[in-house]
């Protein structure tokens, strides 16, 4: 299973979702805000980083160039609520909407792929 750092400001859906990539088996990892998330980022080895659609589109983007340039392997999943823009850094996007088996088929896909 994955090693998953999950960042998303607005508690309730880090924990929902959260709960759901627990449940699949994964492990994860969580930050509340952009200075929390840096560090984690920089501390940890994830396979995936999921960026909650609550973080500001510049922090965003900030987070994923960050998790790349941390672990150029790591796997950088948006969850969008309307557009993205700007998500050249992202391997994977994924509506806020989706269910938690949607989330976890998206994880495991990402681990598929190679590098």
């Amino acid at each position: 299973m994955a090693q998953i750092l999950f960042i998303e400001y607005v508690r309730e859906s880090l924990e929902r979702r959260r709960c759901g990539l627990d449940t699949a088996g994964h492990t994860v990892a969580s930050a509340q805000n952009f200075a929390d998330g840096l560090r984690a980022i920089e501390l940890g080895k994830y396979d995936v980083v999921v960026l909650g659609n609550s973080i500001p589109q510049e922090q965003r983007n900030s987070l994923a160039a960050a998790a790349k340039k941390a672990r150029p392997a790591t796997r950088v999943l948006v969850m969008y609520s309307d557009t993205v823009y700007h998500a050249e850094l992202a391997d994977a996007l994924i509506n806020t909407t989706a269910t938690a088996e949607d989330l976890h088929r998206t994880v495991e896909y990402l681990m598929h792929r190679t590098p």
